[in-house]
């Protein structure tokens, strides 16, 4: 089994100027354009925006929503498993 050759490869664009991407430097067409991508990924660029996982705000005030929705009911929203321990 041979390996292919990068002749073989589909032409694409530069994701940084939209060139015809050149084998040397591929998916770029140049290092040049390679090195303004990296420096992008090291600025956070494309970061993908996310929750704080320390905010619990949003989870306590649905808690809370449940447990006003549940009183009426007869019933309570446990959202501890029974520990009724302080916190």
């Amino acid at each position: 089994m041979s390996v292919s050759s990068k002749s073989n490869l589909k032409p694409v664009k530069c994701p940084t100027c939209g060139e015809m991407a050149s084998n040397a430097a591929r998916p770029f067409c140049s290092s040049r354009c390679a090195d303004i991508d990296l420096g992008r990924w090291f600025q956070g660029k494309y970061a993908i925006p996310a929750v704080d996982a320390a905010d619990d705000t949003i989870i306590d005030a649905l808690i809370a929503e449940a447990e006003a929705d549940n009183t009426g009911q007869g019933r309570r929203f446990d959202h501890d498993d029974g520990n009724d321990d302080e916190r």
